[in-house]
């Protein structure tokens, strides 16, 4: 599937981390897309894709460590 990055206002790179029940982080990096074609049914697609996450992170810095490097690869 090939897709146009969302340059606009409110589009592109989007890291979130999130403290579990049981104390430890999880983190995700997500990039919202738009005119990606699934088919030629389906047509232009909008949305939002996970392109890296990571889980069970003993500690928020670390975790921060590891979005921060997902979000370096990224570009």
């Amino acid at each position: 599937m090939a897709f146009t990055r969302n340059t606009t206002q409110n589009g592109g790179l989007l890291g979130t981390i999130v403290k579990t029940s049981d104390g430890k982080f999880d983190w995700f990096l997500k990039e919202k897309f738009t005119d990606a074609t699934v088919d030629s049914k389906t047509g232009g697609q909008t949305g939002t894709l996970t392109i890296a996450e990571g889980a069970g992170v003993a500690d928020y810095d670390t975790a921060a460590a590891d979005l921060k490097a997902a979000f370096t690869a990224a570009g």
